[in-house]
């Protein structure tokens, strides 16, 4: 009698749980369910001109741009590669990477004739993402000025 009560009620489960799992495979009231593989990602660009305190441009500035994630994430900063600047003063790139709320960009003079300094930015979306995987562009760009030590 147990043994009939135990095959009885473990192929009651199997067929329950047969059901629910064909019924997790269904469609949506929406529409049916898109099975995507991958990771969020997306572009972040940096368009930055720096300048000396009279505007004129300056070359050779390292450009690091650093994220700063929100307090409740384990990492809370991620140094992006640095940028050197050319003979107009930009500092441009596309970095791949998705999760930008605040961005810290640090200025070093490879001469030593001007001060370090940083400055905080707000990415903008400049591209839209597709609301899936591609979470499209966000730029930072400006200019900065650096004083003289």
């Amino acid at each position: 009698m147990k043994t009939l009560f135990h095959k009885l009620l473990s192929s009651f489960g199997a067929v329950v749980l047969g059901f629910l799992g064909f019924s997790s495979c269904g469609e949506i009231i929406d529409g049916p369910i898109m099975c995507e593989y991958g990771t969020p990602h997306g572009e972040f660009k940096v368009d930055i001109k720096v300048t000396d305190e009279s505007g004129s441009p300056l070359k050779d500035i390292h450009v690091s741009p650093v994220i700063l994630h929100p307090s409740n994430y384990d990492i809370r900063r991620q140094e992006l590669g640095a940028i050197l600047t050319d003979e107009s003063g930009k500092a441009v790139k596309i970095y791949d990477h998705s999760w930008i709320d605040d961005v810290r960009v640090i200025f070093e003079d490879t001469t030593g004739v001007f001060a370090k300094d940083s400055a905080d930015f707000k990415p903008v979306q400049t591209k839209e993402g597709d609301k899936h995987w591609y979470r499209g562009e966000k730029t930072v760009s400006g200019t900065h000025k650096l004083k003289k030590k």
